[in-house]
């Protein structure tokens, strides 16, 4: 059904003050920025300040989503791309402060973890908790059915690696006691990342199988679950450990069959 001038217009007149709370954020990013050229000795507090008002960002562009939807009755595919695009700022801005690697040892996150001592670790869970919320909100409002679907495997792989970058695995190793300050919250980042990377690696086996059989998309589900195992190995949970293991080299002997294939028709060709 078309949507009236009427309705269009109301619509417009309802989302204003949401389109102003919106540009007072992105001046709040602006000055962050120019802040961040005169202190730079401490940039990465103020990149996790700026990832925080980015996605307050976002949930404002999907508030104006969703009031597109109650009064037109169309979902807003252009302010979803644009929290969308938002949100891949934010998972850049926080891979600034703990690093994008996957691969790399658990124990190299402390030097990384330095730099932002002052947060303890229940501000580190609730900002982490903000990040998988937003995704997760985006990714439901976003829907199965849109043309970003698959761009949402490689945000859900993102914020894995940002949960696992995050987490200090020496501190959660060392303090095992429950009655250490922080003790909840360090078991509840490391379930966090369990879960984070078991998904993301589910993710993208999906992707691999329902679009296309890309090379990229098996290699980035045994990284993921390489990450995970080495968090299982650290904790001395041999089963997981094990069964993981089994599950990598499955999927990399997929891998070397598929290759081998390729390498065959090469040869016929």
């Amino acid at each position: 059904m078309a949507v009236g001038k009427a309705e269009k217009a109301a619509f417009n007149d309802e989302s204003k003050d949401l389109k102003r709370i919106i540009d007072d954020y992105y001046k709040k990013v602006r000055d962050i920025d120019a802040k961040k050229r005169k202190m730079p000795n401490i940039d990465p507090y103020y990149d996790i300040e700026k990832s925080c008002i980015m996605m307050k960002i976002i949930t404002s562009y999907i508030k104006i989503n969703d009031l597109s939807l109650e009064m037109l009755g169309i979902k807003n595919e252009k302010i979803l791309n644009e929290a969308r695009k938002e949100f891949y700022k934010v998972l850049q801005t926080m891979e600034n402060v703990v690093g994008s690697d996957i691969d790399r040892s658990l124990k190299e996150n402390d030097t990384y973890l330095v730099k932002i001592t002052h947060f303890n670790p229940q501000q580190i869970l609730e900002l982490v908790r903000k990040i998988h919320d937003v995704f997760n909100d985006l990714r439901f409002k976003v829907g199965e059915s849109s043309k970003w679907k698959w761009s949402f495997v490689e945000l859900q792989a993102r914020v894995a690696i940002i949960t696992k970058n995050i987490t200090s695995f020496s501190d959660i190793a060392k303090l095992r006691d429950p009655r250490t300050p922080f003790y909840y919250e360090r078991k509840e980042m490391m379930q966090m990342c369990k879960d984070g990377l078991t998904e993301a690696a589910k993710q993208y086996r999906s992707k691999y199988e329902l679009s296309g059989k890309a090379r990229d998309d098996l290699t980035q589900s045994i990284g993921l679950l390489s990450a995970l195992r080495k968090i299982h190995v650290l904790f001395s949970e041999s089963d997981e450990a094990n069964k993981l293991k089994v599950t990598i080299d499955a999927l990399k002997q997929n891998l070397e069959a598929e290759d081998a294939a390729q390498d065959k028709k090469k040869v016929k060709n």
